[in-house]
């Protein structure tokens, strides 16, 4: 059972209260879904029905990569320090693409966590099937 979509657009707009545009959701949602599958090996692609968790880690990733993922970087740069004749504010540190490319993995992998397939495999198993 292959899923088209693993959190839809109605689902993060009248669920989860998602703002986005579904225009922006979509590209978003795949990005993020591909990610999961990845670190799943595409295990919920399988599954009868998208976990709660799988869910929550998508809006999670979406949030995310919406905020500080490569495009968000290029259309919206974070200014972290300004100088005016002398008069100089910093606003912290922003992420690095690379930084928020782990802290992204890092999401999927404690929101994941103990998660299993139909067949009772962890989401996260990287060993083999015998």
């Amino acid at each position: 059972m292959a899923h088209d979509k693993y959190l839809t657009y109605a689902e993060y707009t009248e669920t989860y209260g998602g703002a986005l545009s579904e225009t922006a959701f979509n590209m978003l949602e795949f990005r993020a879904r591909k990610r999961i599958d990845r670190q799943t090996f595409s295990r919920v692609q399988g599954m009868e029905e998208v976990p709660e968790a799988v869910k929550l880690c998508m809006l999670s990733l979406i949030d995310t990569d919406s905020k500080v993922g490569l495009e968000a970087q290029v259309e919206k740069p974070v200014v972290t320090s300004f100088n005016n004749d002398g008069y100089s504010e910093s606003y912290g540190k922003a992420l690095s693409v690379n930084d928020a490319d782990r802290a992204m993995s890092a999401s999927i992998r404690s929101m994941l966590d103990g998660e299993n397939n139909d067949e009772g495999v962890p989401l996260l198993y990287r060993g083999c099937d015998a």
